[in-house]
C-alpha cells in the first residue's frame, strides 16, 4: 500500500497486482483490460494537469482552491484538480466522457461510502471522487512506475502513512 498526499488529499494506492479489489467495494469494468496502450506514449505531468483542467472545464466544472504543488522525488508523480464542490450526476457524467475523449480509460467504479471512478492513462492512475469529506469533485492521478513507487514508498517511509 502506498499513502502520498496531493492537493490536500490523501491518496491510497494499492500495488498493480491489488488494483481496484472488490473486497473494497470495487467493480472492474469488463472492456478495462482489452483496451491498447495510449497512443504517442506516456503522458507527462504536465500534459496529465492540463487534461484534469481541460476534462473538467470541458464538463463545467468551476476549479476549487489550487494547492501547492508536490515537491521532492514525488513531484512528477501526482497530478491533481479540485472542483469548488460536487459535480451534479450530469456533470460527472460529462467528465468522466471528457476524460475518455482525452485519453483515460474507465477500469473500475465504487458507489459507496463516496462515489469514484478509476481510470488509467499510459502509466497514470487516476481516481475521480465526487463529495466525501470535502464535499467536492476531486481528481487525483498518480503516475505508476518503479521511479514513482520507489518514490512513494521513500516518502512513506520518511513521514508516515498518514503524511
Amino acid at each position: 500500500m502506498i499513502t502520498a498526499v496531493a492537493g490536500g488529499v490523501a491518496l491510497i494506492a494499492a500495488a498493480p497486482a491489488e488494483e481496484y479489489p472488490a473486497t473494497d467495494g470495487w467493480v472492474r469494468e469488463p472492456a478495462a483490460s482489452k483496451a491498447p496502450p495510449r497512443a504517442g506514449g506516456d503522458p507527462s505531468r504536465a500534459a496529465v494537469s492540463a487534461e484534469l483542467a481541460s476534462a473538467a472545464s470541458a464538463a463545467g466544472l468551476t476549479a476549487g482552491p489550487v494547492y501547492p504543488a508536490e515537491e521532492g522525488g514525488t513531484a512528477d508523480c501526482i497530478a491533481d484538480w479540485t472542483g469548488d464542490g460536487p459535480a451534479d450526476e450530469a456533470r460527472l457524467a460529462a467528465l468522466e466522457t471528457a476524460l475518455e475523449e482525452r485519453g483515460w480509460q474507465v477500469m473500475a467504479r465504487r458507489g459507496d461510502p463516496v462515489p469514484e471512478v478509476a481510470l488509467r492513462s499510459g502509466s497514470w492512475r487516476l481516481e475521480l471522487h465526487n463529495g466525501g469529506l470535502l464535499n467536492t469533485t476531486t481528481l487525483v492521478a498518480r503516475r505508476s512506475t518503479e521511479p514513482c513507487d520507489e518514490a512513494f514508498r521513500r516518502e512513506e517511509e520518511t513521514r508516515g502513512p498518514r503524511g
